[in-house]
C-alpha cells in the first residue's frame, strides 16, 4: 500500500511540473528576461546569456539619449561621406522629382477597411534603455514568419550598437519578400528605422532595399520637411515619428502622409504614458495618453501607434480610436525567441505569429479577454494567441 501511495505522489508531482512547463502564468514580463527560455531544454545556456547580455551600451543613459543619438549618427555620416558605400553617391546624383514613389505601397498596406488595424513588427533585439533582451532568429526567418503571420509591412532597425539589426539584415529581410512576388498575399513592404539626419542615410537605406524609412521628428525639428522631400526624391515613402502636438503640426506642415505616434519619451527613453506590467494596458483611459493625439492628425493622413504596445485589448482600443496600424517591436520579438526555443514538452503556445493575428484579429474591447485571459485560451482572440501546446 505504501508503494502504491509513493508511485500516485510521484506521478502527481510529475504531472504538475509537466503542466508548469506550458503554462504561460502571467504572460511574458516586457522589459524583462523572458522566462519561457529557462524552461526550453537550452535554459542553463539561454538563462546565463540573457542575462550577461544586458551591459550597459555606450550611450549612457544618465544624458539625454536622442542628443546622444545625434552626436554618435552624426560620426556615421561624416564617415558615409568620406566614403560613401557603392551605389550611394550614384543614388544621391539621380534625386528626382520623378523619383516620387506613384504606388505608395506601404500607404495600400498600411491602410484597411475602418474597424479592422495592421500590425507591422519592428526588428530589434536592443534597445538604449535596457541593451540587449532576447536572443532573435536570423533576418530572413522573421522576415518569413511574419509575411506567413498576416503583418502588412516590416521595419528593420539599422543602428546595430542600439537596436541590435544592420542595413545588411534589412536586405536579407527585403530579399525574401522579393521573393514572394507573384503570390498571395504580396511581398512586405521593408523600411528603415534609424535616427535619420542626412540625405546620404536615405540613399543607403535605399540602396539596401528599403521602400521607406522613418523621420524622427524631434530629431529634425523644422529640417523634417527638407528630409521628408529628400526621402521621396529617392524613391522612399517616409512616416513622421512623433511625440507631441507640436511635433504632428511640423510634419503636417511638410505634408507628410503616415504618422507614427509614439509613446516614448526622446529625452529619457521612458514610456510618456506608463503601462501597468500586471494588467498591461495603460494606467489611464486611451482618451488621457500620448495615443489622443491621433485626433491632431490630418484628415486623410494614415495613424500609426508606437512604444509599447503589447496587449490585444490595447491593440483593439487604438483600432476602435481611428489606428490604422500598431508597430510592435520587443513583444514579437520575444514570441519569435520562444518559438525556437520550445522543446517537445513545451510549444510556444504565444508565438509572434499567433499573436499577430489575435492583434489583427475583429474582437470587441467590451467583450475581448481581460489582459492575459487570451494567454489561457479565453475569450475573442484567444485561438489565434494561445498557439499550440503539446504533451
Amino acid at each position: 500500500m505504501l508503494c502504491v501511495r509513493t508511485l500516485c505522489l510521484v506521478l502527481v508531482l510529475a504531472a504538475s511540473v509537466g503542466t508548469l512547463a506550458f503554462l504561460p502564468m502571467a504572460g511574458p514580463k516586457i522589459g524583462g528576461p523572458s522566462p519561457y527560455r529557462l524552461f526550453s531544454a537550452k535554459s542553463e545556456r539561454t538563462a546565463s546569456s540573457l542575462h550577461s547580455s544586458r551591459r550597459p551600451m555606450s550611450l549612457r543613459m544618465s544624458e539625454n539619449v536622442l542628443e546622444g543619438m545625434v552626436a554618435s549618427k552624426q560620426k556615421v555620416i561624416d564617415e558615409l561621406k568620406a566614403n560613401p558605400p557603392p551605389g550611394v553617391a550614384e543614388r544621391l546624383e539621380a534625386m528626382s522629382e520623378a523619383n516620387k514613389p506613384k504606388k505608395q505601397p506601404i500607404f495600400k498596406a498600411l491602410k484597411k477597411p475602418k474597424g479592422t488595424i495592421t500590425v507591422m513588427p519592428q526588428m530589434k533585439f536592443k534597445t538604449p534603455k535596457l541593451g540587449k533582451f532576447c536572443e532573435p532568429p536570423e533576418a530572413d526567418i522573421l522576415s518569413s514568419h511574419y509575411y506567413e503571420a498576416g503583418a502588412a509591412a516590416i521595419t528593420c532597425t539599422t543602428d546595430e550598437e542600439l537596436f541590435g539589426f544592420t542595413l545588411k539584415d534589412l536586405a536579407t529581410a527585403k530579399q525574401v519578400q522579393d521573393k514572394k512576388k507573384g503570390e498571395f498575399p504580396s511581398p512586405l513592404p521593408v523600411l528603415a528605422y534609424d535616427v535619420m539626419l542626412d540625405p546620404i542615410q536615405l540613399a543607403e537605406a535605399a540602396e539596401a532595399g528599403a521602400q521607406g524609412v522613418f523621420l524622427n521628428v524631434a530629431a529634425l525639428g523644422e529640417r523634417t520637411k527638407e528630409m521628408g522631400q529628400a526621402a521621396e526624391q529617392l524613391g522612399l515613402e517616409w512616416i513622421a515619428e512623433v511625440h507631441s502636438e507640436e511635433e504632428i503640426q511640423t510634419a503636417a506642415d511638410a505634408e507628410c502622409k503616415i504618422f507614427g505616434i509614439c509613446n516614448r519619451d526622446m529625452a529619457t527613453w521612458d514610456l510618456i504614458s506608463p503601462v501597468d506590467a500586471v494588467l498591461r494596458d495603460w494606467t489611464t483611459p486611451i482618451e488621457e495618453t500620448v495615443f489622443a493625439l491621433g485626433d491632431k492628425v490630418p484628415a486623410g493622413c494614415l495613424k500609426v501607434a508606437m512604444g509599447n504596445v503589447n496587449e490585444t485589448l490595447m491593440a483593439w482600443k487604438l483600432r476602435d480610436a481611428g489606428y490604422n496600424c500598431v508597430m510592435i517591436g520587443e513583444t514579437l520579438m520575444r514570441g519569435s525567441e520562444m518559438r525556437m526555443a520550445s522543446g517537445p514538452y513545451q510549444s510556444a503556445y504565444n508565438e509572434a505569429k499567433g499573436l499577430i493575428k489575435a492583434f489583427r484579429s475583429k474582437g470587441s474591447v467590451k467583450y475581448g479577454p481581460s489582459s492575459t485571459a487570451s494567454f489561457y485560451g479565453k475569450g475573442e482572440g484567444a485561438k489565434e494567441t494561445l498557439g499550440i501546446m503539446s504533451m
